[in-house]
């Protein structure tokens, strides 16, 4: 009975998310501890995302050749399709045989167009952001709460961020702009579920989470069309948190080494992941 609860939880929400749109996601791995206490892990985890955001700031107009005469209003940024791709090493301590604690240190990229709205819904259209692989880290935990034999529920937190290098942007309909865009980002992420062992080395894992986003969009370039224009703009990335579902296999390799592949989406990312780690 506790083994049908458990799947049908996890279905119930693969098929609640999956009727959603899409979105972007840091692999997770089980909700529960995995280590033991006073053990040891190192391992290496890739993720891919994608996601649409958005952005509320300001920008800035300054036309040079009359005085610096400078005009600034009120914008929105849809940061469309934004695609990452994220490498981390990560490594593990069990505080005691029921809770893990975690870091993450690597490097994350970023690819998407953004769209700047005027408040007369007047649109530019920036494109070709490429930002190549820069900083990524964060940190988090994993507990279990109960479990028998093939059984446990539990519980995960973690917290990331990734600051792509910034890249080269070209603007819609004006030949003559050159300019740069940064994009950085925070993500939280809150899971609890069920894992259930299959075999001796493989566990199903999966359940509902919650997932938040924030950061920063920095625009910068100038243009000439007859008179010289330099553009800055800001946004503060501030998404509400999403509720999405995920779901995974884990596979004990052998006594120590173990991996992971898993499945996430909310309303409006989704993100797939691998893993892989050594135990100490």
């Amino acid at each position: 009975m506790e083994k049908k609860i458990a799947l049908f939880a996890v279905a119930l929400m693969i098929v609640t998310v999956s009727n959603s749109a899409v979105l972007a996601l840091v692999p997770m791995g089980p909700p529960k501890a995995l280590l033991g206490q006073d053990r040891w892990d190192l391992g290496i985890e890739y993720g891919h995302q994608a996601m649409d955001l958005e952005a509320v700031g300001d920008v800035t107009d300054i036309y040079t050749e009359f005085d610096d005469f400078t005009v600034v209003r009120k914008v929105k940024h849809n940061i469309n399709d934004l695609k990452s791709n994220i490498i981390m090493a990560r490594a593990g301590y069990g505080i005691n045989d029921n809770w893990d604690a975690f870091v993450r240190l690597g490097v994350a990229d970023a690819k998407c167009d953004i769209e700047q709205i005027y408040p007369d819904n007047a649109k530019d259209k920036y494109k070709g952001f490429d930002g190549s692989f820069g900083f990524g880290w964060g940190f988090g935990t994993r507990a279990t709460f109960w479990q028998d034999e093939e059984l446990s529920w539990g519980g995960l937190f973690q917290i990331t961020w990734l600051e792509p290098d910034d890249s080269s942007i070209s603007l819609a309909g004006d030949t003559e702009f050159s300019g740069k865009a940064e994009i950085s980002i925070r993500e939280v992420q809150i899971a609890a579920g069920p894992t259930w062992r299959v075999e001796d080395n493989l566990r199903i894992y999966g359940g509902p989470f919650l997932h938040f986003v924030d950061g920063d969009l920095d625009i910068s370039g100038r243009t000439d069309l007859g008179t010289e224009i330099l553009t800055e703009a800001t946004g503060d990335i501030e998404e509400e948190s999403q509720f999405g579902g995920y779901v995974g296999a884990h596979l004990d390799v052998d006594q120590n080494t173990s991996c992971f592949i898993e499945c996430q989406l909310t309303g409006d990312a989704w993100g797939i992941g691998i893993g892989a780690a050594r135990r100490f």
